[in-house]
């Protein structure tokens, strides 16, 4: 002990700086967006190789549980989209469907691409979640992420192999979402409880019962109709409180929604063009 206090005495201004410099760095990227940013997207590969292998150790604990939920999952996901079940549950599912948007008719291609998860926050102001897919699999910054049972968040950076997503349970996310007469309201998570989130903006004519179903607006990342959860208390004439329907404390897969949205109009303009 005595020697160890000598050292500290004779190094004690090499220290100070050493913890300077640290209180520094954690300044400049907590502080800065593109430091940031930065630090995020030389570190996701280094972590995501370290989520994957912790992932591959842990993930046999569960491993007949998490397979029966994903084929569930699947046919379930299939069948609300009208996709016939193909013998390869993984398989990507594919389906388009015409939309309108300020007054022009709109095709959209979606393709729901399945990813495993391989760290998830749920305690944090602001939670990440990491995913074993990145550009190879064409994942692209902002591309939406669900689960079977509802929203989970938007993809925030990508790298080849791997992508982390923000998670809903984050201050700094909000989504467009409506109530089975079509008004629209604004989701966000509440900060403290990752099974419940806040819908507000609602008219005070329009009430909502309990376990009232919500659904993403299609005005955003998210499309349209995607179950968010349902209501489960009035917080006030505008505001209330709702039951998340993703499990963010058990969420082992998810999928990536890639969107591709073609203007017929446009389409049509440009053939009658001459080249």
């Amino acid at each position: 002990m005595r020697n160890l206090i000598l050292l500290i005495k004779q190094f004690h201004s090499f220290f100070i700086f050493l913890l300077l410099e640290l209180v520094c760095l954690i300044i400049v990227f907590k502080n800065n967006n593109y430091q940031q940013s930065s630090y995020i997207n030389s570190s996701r590969n280094v972590s995501g190789t370290f989520y994957s292998q912790k992932s591959k150790l842990t993930g046999f604990i569960n491993l007949t549980e998490v397979n029966d939920s994903l084929m569930k999952e699947n046919a379930a996901l299939r069948k609300e989209l009208g996709i016939t079940m193909d013998v390869n549950p993984l398989k990507d599912s594919t389906f388009s469907k015409e939309i309108h948007v300020d007054s022009s008719l709109q095709t959209a291609h979606y393709t729901y691409i399945p990813a495993k998860v391989l760290n998830n926050t749920i305690d944090q102001t602001i939670n990440y979640i990491t995913l074993n897919v990145g550009s190879k699999q064409g994942i692209k910054k902002n591309m939406a992420v669900i689960s079977a049972n509802g929203i989970v968040g938007r993809i925030s950076h990508v790298s080849e192999n791997y992508s982390v997503a923000l998670s809903f349970l984050s201050d700094r996310f909000n989504v467009s979402s409506m109530v089975s007469d079509g008004t629209v309201g604004k989701l966000s998570w509440d900060g403290k409880d990752p099974d419940y989130g806040i819908l507000s903006g609602i008219p005070q004519s329009v009430k909502l019962k309990p376990r009232d179903s919500v659904f993403t607006s299609g005005f955003g990342n998210f499309p349209e109709k995607i179950l968010v959860g349902k209501a489960a208390q009035v917080l006030n004439g505008t505001s209330y409180k709702i039951y998340l329907s993703t499990n963010f404390r058990k969420l082992h897969f998810v999928y990536v929604i890639a969107e591709e949205i073609d203007l017929e109009r446009k389409k049509i303009e440009d053939s009658t063009q001459v080249n």
